[in-house]
This record gives structure tokens, C-alpha cells and sequence, in this order.
């Protein structure tokens, strides 16, 4: 899932007229918006509840580590809801100078994964998965076939709040600039990341 953020201008014509001969200031307020909206929704992954609604709680982290221990993997006293797809959400800001900032998953793996982790799947019960689970002390039911994971939304629920800070970003940044206010952020980064779909 992506988020695009785009300038649509309602402004009054003179207010029109200068922003227009200004287009870095157009670019420079989206950029800043993507960076606001970005921010929001890894706090929002980082919460557990972004947009307000809670996700799903995982299985108990005593379970986990037990059944990570089994599995040779990494052993943790806690668990995110939602592992390291926090640090896998950020913004393209390539067309900033067409008006458009894109807003999203930063790999085609966390596509997969954030996709999965936002719809809910199932996973099949085999041999190996039912011996990886007695081994660690968690009895599965003798009928049981398959594991469902349930969804955890999280761009749907947090998109209201982040049209409502992308919009407050760039109206701040343009009365800014408007304002006399020239000076845009050094503390830009020359790396440009590629968001997938």
C-alpha cells in the first residue's frame, strides 16, 4: 500500500501567482510532508495501535521465545506486533518537482510482508510445524490443519491522520516561506528511496 501526497492549489490568485513563481517551495513542503507523514505512521506501527485501532495481540511472548529457541531463532524477551516493518516505511521524493511525494514500504519484501501482516493469512499445519510446537511446549490440537493469523490493518486505519498532518506540513511550510522565510532544511539527505507497491 502507498500513500501519495499531491499539491492542489485553492488558494486565492494572489497568493496562486506567488507560489507559483516559487516551485521549490511546492517541493520543499511536500518533501517535508512525506517526512511528517512517514514519521507518523512508524509511530503509529511503533504504538501498536496505529490510527487508534489496536492490532491483534500476538501470541504470548513466553510462548514465542520458547518456540523461537526450538527453531534457532532470535530470542527476544518481547516481541513487536509488527517486527522491524517500522524501519521499512518512508517516502520518494523523485517527482516532488511534478507536486507528487509518495508515502510507503520501502522494499518489495516488506510489500509481501506488510500486505500479509495487513490482510491476515493462514499457514498450513505439516509434521515439521506440529514437532516445532511440541518441542516447545505448545500442543496443537489433534484436527488442527492449519494457523490463521489475524490482520493487522495498518495504512487504512492511520490514513485520516496523516491527510490531516500532510496538509497542516505543507500549509505551515508555504505561509512560511510566504512569510519571508527562504531558508529550506540543510539536513536533507541526497539518498533516494524508492517506494514499492
Amino acid at each position: 500500500m502507498e500513500l501519495q501526497i499531491e499539491y492542489d492549489d485553492m488558494a486565492v490568485p494572489y497568493l496562486k501567482d506567488l507560489v507559483a513563481n516559487n516551485p521549490k517551495w511546492i517541493a520543499s513542503a511536500l518533501k517535508s510532508a512525506a517526512y511528517q507523514s512517514q514519521k507518523l505512521i512508524k509511530s503509529g506501527i511503533q504504538s501498536g495501535a496505529p490510527g487508534g485501532e489496536s492490532y491483534t495481540p500476538l501470541m504470548p511472548d513466553k510462548l514465542r521465545k520458547a518456540l523461537e529457541m526450538v527453531l534457532g531463532g532470535n530470542i527476544k524477551s518481547h516481541y513487536q506486533t509488527m517486527g522491524r516493518l517500522k524501519q521499512a516505511v518512508g517516502y520518494d521524493k523523485t517527482r516532488a518537482d511534478e507536486g507528487v511525494v509518495t508515502v510507503g514500504w520501502l522494499s518489495g519484501s516488506a510489500v509481501n510482508l506488510g500486505s500479509k501482516q495487513q490482510e491476515g493469512f493462514t499457514t498450513e499445519v505439516t509434521d515439521n510445524v506440529r514437532r516445532a510446537f511440541a518441542a516447545a511446549g505448545i500442543k496443537l490440537a489433534k484436527g488442527k490443519t492449519e494457523l490463521t493469523i489475524a490482520a493487522r490493518p495498518t495504512f487504512p486505519p492511520i490514513l485520516p491522520d496523516v491527510n490531516v498532518t500532510a496538509m497542516q506540513t505543507v500549509q505551515a511550510k508555504l505561509v512560511s516561506y510566504i512569510c519571508g522565510n527562504n531558508a529550506r532544511s540543510t539536513a536533507s539527505s541526497d539518498r533516494i528511496y524508492k517506494v514499492y507497491r
